[in-house]
């Protein structure tokens, strides 16, 4: 038999052991390319661990369920906002109302640095609302510890001037996530994407200008970070919104 005649057995990947860290944000990694070019609703289990070169047995080792890991996504998403807004709260400077400036523009430079605002549209389709309220409610629960602290100092210095520090971090907190919710179901009623745009804008400018009537502080306190960057972010923002949902 001539040699070319044998079949040659097939040729196995060698498998790659890595650290149970670096593999599962690995597959994170993976998964939210996938989700960003072909949606959370067309990947799959098989698609993710396919381009990992790794076995189903290894994702679900990771991970519960394909919605087990898209929570991870977006948990991780948090972690490192949160951990940027304990760090510039930490080196912030001056009196309480500096404190709440500082933490709110590490807040706006987090997201505009990320330039990706995916996750506001997985977060907010229809099939994700559970998802985002389990998450909306941990995310709370982070941002009342580190708020409640600086409202409690700026209300000691005089620079907030509140009856309660209990009870203007929660509005304060129903602002940031309850009033989101409602400005995002108004501008998905809008009728073309530059309305969309002066809806998020004017949205978040009352959202500020409420903010700083609630802590009692001068108006023009906190100014809405808006320039080019964040116009076209909002503007990939109704693409992405859109497009998913034809």
């Amino acid at each position: 038999m001539a040699a070319s005649d044998v079949t040659k057995p097939a040729t196995r990947r060698r498998r790659v052991t890595k650290h149970p860290d670096v593999r599962r944000e690995e597959l994170l990694d993976i998964a939210w390319e996938l989700c960003r070019s072909d949606g959370f609703e067309t990947m799959s289990v098989d698609q993710v661990t396919q381009v990992a070169g790794v076995a189903k047995g290894t994702f679900y080792h990771y991970f519960a369920s394909k919605d087990a890991m898209l929570e991870q996504l977006v948990e991780r998403f948090g972690e490192g906002l949160f951990d940027q807004l304990s760090a510039a709260a930490a080196s912030a400077t001056g009196n309480g109302l500096d404190h709440l400036k500082a933490v709110m523009d590490a807040a706006g430079s987090y997201k505009v640095e990320k330039s990706d605002i995916s996750y506001a549209s997985f977060l907010y389709q229809p099939g994700n609302l559970a998802l985002r309220h389990r998450l909306f409610a941990a995310w709370r629960k982070r941002a009342r510890e580190g708020l409640l602290p600086v409202i409690s100092d700026g209300q000691a210095d005089g620079s907030l001037h509140v009856a309660s520090v209990e009870g203007a971090t929660d509005i304060v907190l129903l602002l940031w996530f309850e009033a989101a919710d409602q400005l995002w179901e108004r501008a998905l009623g809008t009728h073309d994407i530059d309305e969309f745009v002066n809806t998020m804008i004017a949205g978040a400018a009352s959202v500020y200008q409420a903010q700083e009537r609630i802590l009692g502080v001068p108006e023009g306190s906190f100014t809405v970070p808006i320039g080019p960057q964040v116009v076209e972010l909002t503007r990939q923002l109704y693409h992405t919104t859109f497009d998913r949902k034809q």
